[in-house]
């Protein structure tokens, strides 16, 4: 019956797939800004403005005008709105309270005539529905300031379309347009989608491992638990009463992890809370098992049984290997006794094999099953405690071949620690175990212990004598305090790059793009672009009786040819001639016809001289000063003084300069000096960069010039290029455009989009190179594992001629000996071609990872090995025989 205190598997499967479907709802919603950025991104302004004109305005601003205008102008906004137009200053309640009726935006276009406001826009001549105009200070004084420069261009009902333009760009829209905020809004979800992906993969990866450790143990359990009973027999058969209490103490923990495996696998999936859990019934289940073995592989020993052999070979092989790279190293006398000590240990097996075949005389028919039964016992206790005199003679004997190791070294050279050198010995022992077992290695203290064997063993004795002699570490020092010396290890120039990669630059990238868009939302494109206007003059007009436009006689020595007269031709040939020679210069953006207006200043507009310069006010050059609202009424008086000789010059509805139209004013003074005045063009000043009206002194402070007949100066035809070029460029910079951006939100949008794209591109670089370097080592596996197989068919065919070597070699020692060396041989051999056919039998998906390539390693260091002892054994029977043919009576004639 299922625990009722346990959740709900359905539940918990649910939770499981949250993640993914959390991944596939950070999808959407990435699709989603993407169709809302894109339609944001790519709309088109399509609703007109709503406009209230009051009676009575001045400029020929009507209802009728204003509405033409706007239609001829094709003004179309984002959001449909109200704009109403007065011309008396606005009350308190309207610009702080936002009271204005049933409008949107309210304009005053009226001024305090004493102080206009040119230079810093009055804000409260402006009013929003329901709002502080206060709150919006830079969109109030934007829709002034745009009202104001046209105004100041000759404009009425244009300057009114050109508010209502800018309005709508900066108060009514707010919908952020710009692609690079929508394109980073659309990445972040996306971006955060794959780390949610991956994150959930990774779980998933996880939760898979952690089902396989735990089925693992499970399975290590069932087998524990199955052999309990087998066990107990064999543990009765030895009679030993430490081995029948092992044997109780594993079937008392047995029961105990049941329990814990029932509670752990209650759940559908484990979950990383239970990772302590899982990775204690994990140690605790292995533990059991290696306890388990230890005790039937003692109790098999002990009792004589049929495996009592195997058991002994699982101790003497590591020894017997150890041994045998020791003869490579030890002098002559040293490795007589060695090798003695080898035959002995050797001897042993071969009784080991053979002492359960020693049954009863046949004159001991009153012997019944238990006497014989208790015979094998002593026998192999007494084999045991022979085994346990050979080990620690061999102890003895490697301790001195270590000491005659480190004395023949060179004693000033890598010196190491007592400590350091049994690490060394430690790490070597545990290799070569891991090598014998392929990569199955459990502890043999607890079976040397229940055998009553001496641990550690020989062996880290023996590697200690390799590692003294492979190594060349030197003579040890007498004082050497066994201490390990703890170095503090630098980081690495790989972790410094990792570092690097994986946290500094996508955090420098993600700032640095924030920073980028917030400059180009906040700034838009100042001056200092590259121009790009190509469009030469179109046509050229004079009005007004051109000599009056004074010119010098005659041209000093090496300056440029000028004409007196203002033409076409010049004109297009100073711009050009401008524009191969700088950099900073263009033509004209768009087509324009010009009209020179040669005009006495006199039947215009009073004017005063404000030249602070003595000798240019005695020369008559210097600025002079035009009243602005006298300006703008002799602006309205050139038109329709213009107009009559070139009526195409205005538009009718409006009486304003028609858009491809310019006209450009010469001021004629009583005494002959000449002065250009601001050019009246069909354009009107829009947007947040515009430099069209801007500066009123272009307009109401001409620079009066004089051009005495004995000195050369710049003449009216070299200006007039000039003015051009200025009025060309501030053209391009008209018309510049942007919405409210919200520099914080752009920043932190585009920084963390950036930041995580970065994060998002350096995990798929990991990940295809881990995929890579996990492909190409699974490769290389298979190519190992496939030479694996091939040496162990070279090693198998030549089995034969193996066993005729070792008993070439050890046969006059001990038959016995030979037969159980080459036992060892030919078992490891077995269990490097099982483990070979096994790992070739897996499934192909199985067949990578790092515990699969492992396992492929321990392999070949076990065969590496195997064909090593076979070389050993050829060579030594080589030399055996060789030496017999140089001296036959020398040997023994049954070798």
């Amino acid at each position: 019956m299922a625990d009722p205190a346990a959740p709900p598997k359905r539940k918990q499967l649910r939770a499981l797939w949250r993640s993914a479907w959390g991944a596939l709802a950070l999808a959407g919603l990435a699709v989603g800004f993407g169709v809302v950025g894109y339609g944001q991104v790519t709309a088109e302004p399509e609703h007109r403005v709503e406009f209230v004109i009051d009676d009575g305005l001045p400029y020929g601003i009507t209802q009728e005008s204003v509405e033409y205008a706007a239609e001829q102008r094709g003004l179309r906004v984002y959001e449909p709105f109200t704009l109403h137009v007065v011309e008396r200053d606005l009350d308190w309640a309207e610009h702080y309270r936002g009271e204005i009726g049933e409008a949107d935006v309210l304009l005053s276009m009226g001024d305090d005539v004493d102080d206009p406001d040119l230079s810093l826009s009055d804000f409260t001549r402006v009013a929003f529905d329901g709002e502080d105009s206060g709150d919006h200070y830079r969109a109030a004084t934007e829709i002034r300031a745009t009202f104001i420069n046209n105004r100041t261009l000759g404009h009425g009902p244009s300057a009114v379309v050109g508010a209502a333009s800018t309005a709508a760009d900066m108060y009514v829209d707010d919908g952020n347009r710009s692609a690079l905020f929508w394109g980073s809004l659309t990445a972040l979800p996306l971006f955060a989608a794959c780390g949610v992906m991956y994150l959930w993969l990774r779980d998933r990866r996880a939760e898979r491992e952690r089902k396989r450790r735990f089925d693992a143990g499970r399975l290590r359990l069932a087998r524990s638990v199955l052999e309990v009973d087998a066990l107990e027999a064999r543990v009765s058969a030895a009679g030993d009463r430490s081995l029948r209490n092992q044997w109780r103490g594993v079937r008392r923990r047995s029961m105990e992890l049941a329990r814990v495996e029932r509670d752990l696998g209650q759940w559908a999936v484990l979950k990383p809370e239970d990772e302590e859990a899982l990775a204690k019934f994990e140690a605790d289940t292995l533990e059991l098992h290696r306890r388990a073995d230890a005790v039937a592989a003692a109790a098999e020993l002990h009792a004589g049984h049929a495996g009592s052999r195997t058991v002994l070979d699982q101790l003497a092989a590591p020894v017997v290997q150890a041994v045998d790279d020791v003869l490579g190293h030890a002098d002559v006398s040293e490795s007589r006794d060695l090798r003695e000590l080898r035959g002995e240990l050797l001897g042993l097996l071969g009784e080991a094999a053979t002492a359960n075949d020693e049954g009863p005389e046949p004159n001991d028919a009153e012997r019944d099953d238990d006497a014989e039964a208790a015979g094998l016992v002593e026998r192999h206790a007494e084999l045991l405690s022979r085994w346990n005199d050979v080990e620690a003679r061999l102890i003895d004997t490697a301790r001195r071949l270590e000491r005659a190791g480190r004395n023949s070294r060179n004693t000033g050279q890598n010196i190491p620690t007592e400590e350091e050198l049994r690490a060394a010995a430690e790490e070597r022992s545990a290799e070569r175990l891991r090598a014998m077992t392929v990569g199955e290695t459990e502890s043999l203290t607890r079976l040397r212990t229940l055998l009553g064997l001496a641990t550690p063993g020989p062996l880290k004795a023996l590697e200690r004598v390799l590692t003294v002699r492979e190594t060349g570490f030197g003579a040890l020092r007498a004082d050497a305090t066994p201490a390990r010396a703890r170095v503090t290890k630098p980081v690495s120039p790989t972790a410094k790059v990792g570092i690097g990669v994986g946290i500094v630059a996508p955090l420098a990238v993600g700032l640095i793009a924030g920073w980028i868009a917030v400059a180009d939302a906040d700034t838009n494109t100042r001056y200092g672009r590259t121009l790009v206007g190509d469009q030469p003059l179109h046509s050229l007009s004079i009005y007004g009786d051109l000599d009056l436009v004074p010119a010098a006689d005659e041209e000093p020595e090496g300056s440029p040819l000028r004409t007196p007269e203002i033409t076409l031709d010049y004109v297009r040939y100073a711009m050009d001639r401008s524009l191969r020679s700088s950099d900073d210069a263009a033509l004209l953006p768009e087509q324009l016809d010009l009209i020179v207006a040669v005009l006495p200043i006199d039947d215009y507009a009073d004017y005063t001289d404000i030249e602070e310069n003595p000798e240019r006010r005695a020369a008559g050059e210097g600025r002079v000063e035009i009243d602005y609202w006298d300006m703008l009424e002799a602006y309205q008086q050139i038109k329709t003084d213009v107009a009559v000789e070139y009526p195409e010059l205005l538009d009718p509805v409006t009486g304003e300069v028609v858009q491809g139209q310019a006209v450009m004013p010469i001021w004629i003074f009583p005494d002959g000096a000449w002065a250009i005045g601001g050019t009246l063009t069909g354009e009107i000043s829009a947007g947040v960069d515009s430099r069209l009206g801007t500066y009123s002194f272009t307009y109401t402070e001409p620079f009066r010039r004089a051009v005495p007949a004995e000195r050369a100066d710049l003449t009216a035809a070299d200006l007039v290029p000039y003015e051009l070029q200025k009025l060309g460029r501030i053209m391009e910079y008209n018309h510049q455009e942007t919405g409210p951006e919200n520099t914080s939100g752009i920043f932190w949008t585009v920084a963390l989009a950036f930041w995580a794209g970065a994060q998002t591109l350096v995990l798929a670089g990991v990940a295809v190179v881990e995929s890579g370097r996990r492909r190409a080592g699974t490769r290389a596996s298979r190519a190992q594992l496939k030479d694996l197989r091939a040496q162990l068919d070279r090693l198998a065919l030549g089995l034969d001629l193996s066993r005729l070597d070792m008993v070439a070699v050890l046969g006059g020692e001990s038959g016995d000996a030979a037969v159980a060396d080459q036992r060892l041989y030919e078992s490891s051999l077995v269990t490097a071609w099982r483990e070979v056919q096994h790992l070739e039998d897996l499934p192909r998906a199985e067949q990578s990872g790092e515990d699969w390539e492992s396992r492929v390693r321990y392999v070949q260091r076990l065969v590496d090995t195997l064909a090593q002892r076979d070389r050993d054994v050829a060579h030594r029977a080589n030399e055996l025989l060789r030496a017999q043919r140089a001296h036959p009576a020398s040997h023994s004639p049954n070798v």
